[in-house]
C-alpha cells in the first residue's frame, strides 16, 4: 500500500493569484539585492575595481541560473511523450518520485498502464487540447444517467492562474459551461452546491480541490471519458507532476479514485499527459 498522504488544503486554500508566480526578472532582482545592502559603508565604497568585478560576476552567474527558485524540482524543459507505454512509464516514475519511501512491490498496485491512456494518432498542435475534448464530449445520452457534477472531460491543472486559461479555451467545445474547481475565492460549499445542481461536460481544476470534491462525491466519475493532465510549465519550470504543491494530491486522485474506477465495466474513461 502507498504511504499515508497529507492532502495540502492549507497551502492550496493560501493560493495567491498575484503571488505565486514571480517573473524570472523580479527573482533576479531579489538576489541582487540581497548581495548588495542599500546603505554600503566607506570601507564597501573604497573597493578595488577588481574585487567589484568580480562581485559584479558573482550575482550574475546567480541571478541567471536555470535552477527555478520555490517549490518544485522540474529544472529543465519537460518533454510530453507521446506513446502510450512511454506516458504510463513517465507517471508511474514521478509517482515513484512523490513517494521516497514506497517500495516497487507497494507501487506495483498503483501503477498506471498502456491500456489506462488515451491513444491519438494526429501530431499535438496549438489546439491539442481543445481537439482532444471534442472528441471525448458526446451530445447523445450516456447510460450512466446521472449527469449533475458528472463531467466528461477533467482537466487537471497545477495552479487556479492555469485553470482560468484553460476554461477559456475550453467554452467553446460544450454548450454547457465549464466549472472552475480551485479553492482561491470560490468556498467548496459553493462548489458542491453547483455540482449537484448543475449538469456539465468539462471541468478544470487544481489537484487539491478535485481530490476534496471526490472525496466528498460531489465530482462524480461515472461519464467521465478523458482526464487529462496538464503538463504545462509555469515561468520556473515546473509541472503540475512534479511540484511539491501539487503532485501528492494528483497522485492521491489516480491511486484512491480514477484506478479503482478504471476497474468498473460501466466506466470507460482513458488518461493523457498533454
Amino acid at each position: 500500500m502507498a504511504p499515508k498522504r497529507t492532502l495540502a488544503d492549507d497551502l492550496e486554500d493560501d493560493f495567491a493569484l498575484d503571488n505565486d508566480y514571480v517573473s524570472d526578472t523580479e527573482d533576479a532582482q531579489t538576489i541582487v539585492n540581497t548581495l548588495e545592502p542599500a546603505k554600503a559603508s566607506k570601507k564597501r565604497k573604497a573597493e578595488t575595481p577588481a574585487k567589484a568585478d568580480n562581485t559584479n560576476k558573482r550575482v550574475k552567474s546567480v541571478a541567471t541560473t536555470d535552477k527555478p527558485s520555490g517549490k518544485g524540482t522540474t529544472a529543465s524543459k519537460f518533454s510530453v511523450p507521446l506513446e502510450a507505454n512511454d506516458q504510463a512509464d513517465t507517471w508511474n516514475k514521478y509517482m515513484k518520485k512523490a513517494h521516497p519511501g514506497i517500495t516497487d512491490l507497494e507501487l506495483a498496485d498503483h501503477l498506471m498502464l498502456p491500456q489506462h491512456i488515451y491513444t491519438t494518432t494526429p501530431a499535438p498542435s496549438d489546439s491539442y487540447l481543445e481537439d482532444l475534448a471534442k472528441t471525448a464530449v458526446s451530445t447523445g445520452k450516456s447510460k450512466n444517467k446521472v449527469m449533475h457534477g458528472a463531467p466528461q472531460v477533467l482537466v487537471i491543472c497545477s495552479s487556479a492562474l492555469r485553470v482560468i486559461d484553460l476554461v477559456k479555451r475550453l467554452r467553446p467545445v460544450s454548450k454547457r459551461g465549464v466549472l472552475k474547481l480551485f479553492s482561491r475565492h470560490i468556498k467548496i460549499s459553493e462548489q458542491i452546491k453547483t455540482l449537484k445542481t448543475t449538469a456539465v461536460d468539462i471541468a478544470v481544476g487544481t489537484p487539491n480541490r478535485i481530490l476534496k470534491l471526490l472525496t466528498d462525491d460531489a465530482l462524480k466519475v461515472n461519464r467521465l471519458r478523458l482526464v487529462v493532465i496538464d503538463c504545462w510549465q509555469d515561468d520556473k519550470m515546473r509541472v503540475v507532476i512534479d511540484m511539491d504543491d501539487t503532485r501528492k494530491d494528483l497522485f492521491a486522485i489516480w491511486q484512491d479514485v480514477l484506478l479503482p474506477a478504471s476497474a468498473n465495466p460501466d466506466y470507460g474513461f482513458k488518461l493523457r499527459l498533454v
